[in-house]
């Protein structure tokens, strides 16, 4: 027989031995065979991703801007004698500010654009790293790994979240602690718990109260199965309480700043932790479910952000009626890496369906547990059959890597259509104040309203003031000092911009107006006229242009009378 036909028969041997003998014995072969390909193809992908946070001038995430001026404020607030410290006071006592200390203080050292892309690029890069890492840590299949990735760029980054998002990381390595102290309690992550969780607990509080239910739950059932079945049920279960509070318990730390936090800010203003239009608000439950990738992504105009994610739903679905098809055809639960995590999934896709959208006077609340929801349910499916393994890995992949081609190249689409925005920035003076009237603040690439805060990123790269600044919440690390903010407007134009009133005390406050014009309005020179009219009104004559590119204006309304509606 020659080397070649040996070669073939040895294969056919191999390949029939795998599917005859139970997951036990071809634990071995799976990961010799698919471990190495599905790493490369996870940080293939998580790599696109991420770099589609650095082609772009400005970051398609909607608060971004406003938090980015705030680090920008408070790096200038570390400056000796700086001008700022009129205005505005730092409080590092917060639970919603990881994100502006870790980015000031990098700005010293960088640009305060690059700083901030950083740490939203270690965000994502960090919770990736986190999903693989417990993926390993509970010996789940790795591949299930990648049906994360289509929420990796979610919901809550979207809209600009970022103290959430880094937060979510943290949490997310935070259980990779939790997990490991719970199989086998050591001081190493026990520890890791506690200085994890209140690094959490700095970044945001919602992502550290998301953080202490997966931790409860996860500690639990790992603690559970980490205890062999001997001896009566109720002493299992006691050693199972035991060991989990000693790999949760190090969290309560976190939970004593948070609430020592909450004391002291609700005495500053009880009326910011609750909304009384929309408090408690909440869809009913069939619009939460059939419309799940809506909630959990809403990224994109086309939608195929939502596609990729039902597809990953998808394949988590069919591999549960798969194993459940095959129950008896194989031993269940031999392996290690047949016993599915089932109650972080069970609990967080609970409290998606249960939270509502605004609570605590904070917005868009449950549509930030949908990438929970995803996060519990790649420890919760099983894993496929010998004879569907090999076809079910290859879907995955191709979904992983659908998820990061698709962000990259929305990435680039925004890069290309917000081009001129960045443009127009860079024609203006430094250390001015400025306000935005944007008309179609979202964009071809990205459906949310991406452009509303473009002033903030005025005031981080031009080191000036921007209206609306988020500086009037008491949460945040930099805020106004008592008096030292503008007067409201009656009708803000943030979000309605045919609102703007350039002679109100407000708009006076901020005389460079950068402007993003109707559609229908020529790009060129020739539709200038119509732009002032459309925004200064009788005014239109006075203000003086500073700028221009493509459907982007800026003007410098100094010298207008201040006799407007206030």
């Amino acid at each position: 027989m020659s080397w070649r036909a040996r070669l073939q028969c040895g294969k056919r041997v191999a390949l029939q031995v795998s599917k005859s003998q139970p997951d036990s014995a071809r634990e071995g072969v799976h990961d010799a065979a698919y471990l190495r390909p599905t790493t490369a193809v996870y940080w293939l992908s998580v790599a696109l991703i991420v770099a589609g946070l650095f082609v772009t001038k400005l970051l398609p995430c909607v608060d971004y801007p406003q938090h980015l001026a705030l680090s920008e404020i408070a790096r200038r607030l570390s400056i000796p004698n700086s001008p700022e410290r009129d205005a505005y006071q730092l409080n590092y006592l917060t639970y919603n500010g990881l994100f502006h200390i870790v980015v000031a203080r990098l700005a010293t050292w960088m640009p305060i654009e690059l700083a901030g892309r950083l740490v939203v690029a270690l965000s994502i890069g960090g919770l990736a790293a986190a999903v693989e890492a417990l993926v390993r840590v509970l010996r789940r299949p790795p591949e299930h790994a990648l049906l994360f990735l289509p929420i990796l760029f979610s919901f809550s980054l979207g809209w600009g979240f970022v103290n959430y998002v880094l937060g979510t990381a943290i949490a997310a390595w935070t259980l990779v602690f939790v997990a490991a102290a719970a199989s086998r309690p050591r001081w190493g992550p026990i520890v890791g718990v506690a200085v994890m969780g209140l690094a959490c607990a700095v970044a945001h509080v919602l992502a550290m109260l998301i953080l202490c239910i997966a931790a409860a739950t996860l500690g639990l059932e790992v603690a559970w199965r980490a205890n062999p079945p001997r001896g009566r049920w109720w002493t299992r279960a006691g050693q199972t309480v035991v060991r989990a509070a000693v790999a949760v318990g190090p969290l309560l730390i976190a939970c004593a700043y948070c609430i020592y936090v909450f004391q002291r800010q609700y005495v500053w203003d009880p009326g910011m932790y609750r909304d009384p239009t929309m408090e408690g608000s909440v869809p009913p439950l069939w619009e939460k479910l059939a419309f799940f990738s809506a909630f959990a992504t809403d990224l994109y105009t086309d939608w195929t952000d939502q596609f990729v994610l039902w597809a990953s739903i998808v394949i988590m679905g069919l591999a549960t009626f798969q194993r459940w098809r095959h129950r008896h055809d194989e031993k269940l639960g031999s392996t290690r890496t047949d016993v599915p995590i089932v109650t972080p999934f069970l609990v967080l896709f609970a409290a998606y369906l249960a939270t509502p959208i605004v609570i605590i006077g904070t917005h868009l609340v449950f549509p930030r547990l949908g990438q929970w929801a995803i996060f519990g349910a790649i420890l919760a499916i099983p894993r496929w059959t010998a004879s569907s393994e090999s076809r079910a890995h290859a879907w995955m992949r191709v979904v992983g890597l659908a998820a990061g081609v698709n962000t990259l190249a929305h990435c680039l689409l925004y890069s290309w259509e917000t081009f001129d925005a960045s443009a127009v920035i860079d024609d203006l003076p430094p250390g001015q104040a400025a306000s935005a009237v944007i008309w179609e603040p979202g964009t071809w690439a990205f459906r949310n309203e991406t452009l509303a805060h473009l002033a903030g990123y005025y005031a981080a790269r031009k080191h000036g003031q921007w209206a609306f600044a988020f500086a009037r919440y008491l949460s945040v690390p930099v805020r106004f000092k008592p008096g030292s903010q503008p007067a409201w407007p009656a009708r803000g134009w943030e979000f309605a911009p045919s609102d703007y009133d350039a002679r109100c005390k407000y708009a006076r406050a901020f005389p460079l107006v950068i402007v993003k014009a109707p559609a229908e309005l020529p790009r060129d020179a020739s539709g200038e006229v119509a732009v002032r009219r459309l925004v200064f009104h009788g005014d239109w004559s006075t203000v003086r242009l500073m700028s221009h590119h493509g459907r982007y204006w800026a003007f410098d309304t100094q010298g207008l009378p201040e006799d407007g509606v206030l």
